[in-house]
């Protein structure tokens, strides 16, 4: 489910529902989820020259809580042991230094480096997804501008060019269509720099 639509603690939403009998997650799992949470800052700056808005705010708390979890954890991150054991008998930190001259924030500020490093490479990734992604980042903002809300099907109808239950992903394969998207977002960029209203209207699919 992807949508623009306003809900209670969030501007805009993509969830996936995972399977029932789902009991544990995998670290690809996990780090695809953090892809997700980051593209949302990721997207912000690349089509906006830069620039993020605050609504980014939820997506970064997300990504931050399951890195953290990773790295602390579940045995997902750079070291193994647990950042729980480590507290509890006084070990300090992997890469921390001095064992048990650790102090606790020397602990929390190793624990966060390490965290710090593997969002910024996820970042780095999800910017490069982006990337060689553009037209259909670009195809799927403007179906989510015309149906405000799109499931799972009609998301995957846009970035493959086919007809889905709802929308028909077929026109955004249209070179022509992909221009006119492409001119409406410059147009939008130029808008929020100056801070006003774009010039251009939202291209309809004929």
């Amino acid at each position: 489910l992807a949508t623009i639509e306003k809900g209670s603690d969030y501007l805009g939403m993509v969830a996936s529902i995972p399977p029932d009998d789902q009991f544990t997650r995998w670290k690809s799992e996990y780090q695809s989820a953090i892809l997700v949470s980051l593209a949302s800052l990721a997207g912000e700056r690349m089509f906006f020259d830069g620039d993020n808005s605050s609504g980014v705010s939820g997506d970064l708390e997300s990504a931050t809580t399951i890195a953290s979890l990773m790295e602390g954890h579940w045995g997902m991150g750079s070291t193994i042991s647990s950042h729980v054991s480590n507290r509890r008998f006084e070990m300090g930190a992997p890469g921390g230094g001095k064992g048990k001259d650790d102090t606790e924030k020397q602990m929390r500020m190793a624990l966060s480096d390490r965290i710090e490093e593997n969002l910024g490479s996820l970042l780095t990734q999800a910017e490069e997804i982006l990337r060689e992604n553009r037209n259909q980042v670009l195809a799927l903002a403007h179906a989510l501008e015309t149906y405000k809300t799109m499931s799972g099907e009609d998301v995957a109808a846009v970035i493959e060019g086919v007809k889905g239950s709802i929308v028909d992903g077929r026109p955004y394969l249209d070179p022509n269509f992909l221009a006119e998207i492409e001119k409406y977002h410059s147009a939008s960029v130029v808008a929020h720099r100056e801070h006003r209203i774009p010039d251009v209207h939202l291209p309809v699919i004929g």
